[in-house]
C-alpha cells in the first residue's frame, strides 16, 4: 500500500517535465445561476496547496486576501502596467473528486468598486487582462507548490531515513544476542556432557549424591529448553526485521526518486521560459 501510494505520487511529478509550465485560457464559472467569463488555469497541485502560493504570491505584491462566499478576494489590484485595477475574484477547487490533485483556478475580474453580480459579465473585456495576469503568477504558483512538496517528501525521507537506521541498528542488536544464547546453549550442551559423567561415576548407593547430580541435569535441560525457545524468537525477530529492512530500504528508493524528481521539476521552473 506504502508502495503504491509513492508510485502515484511519483507519477504526476514525472508528467511535470513533459508538460512545462500551465497556461491560462478562457473559462467560465456558475456562480448563482449566472454564467461568468473568466481567466483560468489548471495546475497539478492540491487545492489548499494552490490557495497557499496565490496568497503568498498576492501577499509578496502588498494584498491581502479578503473572502466573499465561494471565492478568494483581491481589492484594486492593477492588471498591467497602464494601471487598469480591478477587485480579483479567485474561486480554487479540485477538478474532480477522482483527480484530487489536480486544481482549476478560475479569476474573475470585478470593475473596482463593483460588486459581484450578472452584471459584471460585461467585464469579460478584461478576460484577456486577466489572462496575462495568470501567467505572470504561473511561475510562482509551481515554484511554490513545489517547494511544499520538496519539504514534505524531505520530512517523508528524513523519516524513512531515521525508521531504517533504527531497523539496522535492531538487526544488530538481534544478531548479539542470538550469537550470546548459542553460546550458551554450547556451554550448556557441554555442561550436560559433563554432568553425564558424573551421574555415571557416582556409586548407585549414594542416593545423595545421585539426587544432586539428576537435579542440576534437569536444571541444565531446562536451561537448554530455555536458551532453544528464545533462539527460535530472536531468529525469527531477525528474519522479520530483514523483511521490515528490504521493505523500507525499497520504500527509501522511491522516496528519494519523487524528492529528486520535485528537485529537478523545481529547477526547471526556474529557468522555463
Amino acid at each position: 500500500m506504502i508502495m503504491r501510494k509513492i508510485l502515484l505520487l511519483l507519477i504526476p511529478v514525472l508528467s511535470l517535465f513533459k508538460s512545462g509550465l500551465s497556461q491560462s485560457f478562457k473559462g467560465s464559472y456558475t456562480f448563482q445561476k449566472a454564467v461568468y467569463p473568466t481567466a483560468a488555469v489548471q495546475v497539478p497541485y492540491d487545492e489548499d496547496r494552490v490557495t497557499d502560493a496565490i496568497k503568498d504570491y498576492m501577499l509578496r505584491k502588498g494584498f491581502k486576501d479578503s473572502h466573499y462566499k465561494d471565492f478568494l478576494v483581491f481589492r484594486s489590484v492593477p492588471l498591467d502596467a497602464s494601471g487598469t485595477q480591478a477587485d480579483l475574484y479567485f474561486n480554487i477547487s479540485r477538478k474532480s473528486r477522482s483527480e484530487k490533485d489536480i486544481t482549476i483556478v478560475n479569476l474573475l475580474p470585478v470593475k473596482k468598486g463593483e460588486t459581484l453580480t450578472p452584471a459584471a459579465e460585461g467585464d469579460s473585456s478584461y478576460i484577456g487582462l486577466s489572462q496575462a495576469f495568470i501567467d505572470t503568477m504561473i511561475r510562482q504558483i509551481h515554484s511554490y507548490s513545489l517547494n511544499q512538496e520538496i519539504i514534505e517528501a524531505q520530512k517523508n525521507l528524513d523519516k524513512t531515513s531515521s525508521k531504517l537506521t533504527d531497523l539496522k541498528n535492531d538487526s544488530g542488536d538481534i544478531a548479539k544476542k542470538i550469537r550470546s544464547y548459542e553460546a550458551d546453549l554450547e556451554k550448556n550442551k557441554n555442561d550436560q556432557a559433563s554432568q553425564t559423567k558424573v551421574i555415571s561415576s557416582t556409586a548407585t548407593g549414594d542416593q545423595d549424591a545421585l539426587s544432586k547430580a539428576h537435579k542440576k541435569m534437569d536444571k541444565l535441560l531446562d536451561n537448554q529448553a530455555d536458551y532453544e525457545k528464545k533462539l527460535r524468537n530472536y531468529k525469527a525477530d531477525l528474519e522479520q526485521n530483514t523483511k521490515d529492512r528490504q521493505t523500507q530500504q525499497a520504500l527509501y528508493e522511491k522516496e528519494s526518486e519523487v524528492l529528486a524528481a520535485l528537485k529537478q521539476r523545481y529547477q526547471n521552473v526556474g529557468t522555463t521560459k
